[in-house]
């Protein structure tokens, strides 16, 4: 029997790890920046649809507002792991201003099994 492999025991795959948010100068999705806080919960959801790229995860406030996406260098290896079950918690780490829109909004991602 060949078992799946488990898309967290790629190289480069982390269960823990920091990025920015890309995306926040779209649709004025700066803007939700002066809702969000150190320490405050965010959501991250698959957008398989997403016509940029399949592996797309949206990074979303608690009350569902569309802040940006993980990286595209981190969601390729992540997506796969969501859609193999695990499920990824976000918090904000940091929000600069004196900085280009994606590199504002620094958060911190935890994946759980």
């Amino acid at each position: 029997m060949i078992l799946p492999l488990d898309p967290l025991a790629r190289p480069g795959s982390a269960r823990r790890f920091r990025c920015t948010v890309h995306g926040v100068c779209f649709e004025n999705r700066y803007q939700h920046l002066d809702e969000v806080h150190a320490g405050d919960r965010l959501m991250l959801r698959r957008e398989s649809d997403n016509e940029i790229g399949a592996d797309a995860i949206q990074v979303l406030t608690s009350e569902t507002q569309l802040l940006g996406y993980v990286p595209r260098s981190i969601s390729r290896w992540l997506a796969p792991a969501m859609d193999a079950g695990y499920r990824p918690h976000a918090s904000v780490v940091k929000i600069r201003s004196a900085c280009p829109y994606y590199e504002r909004l620094l958060i911190e991602v935890q994946v759980d099994d």
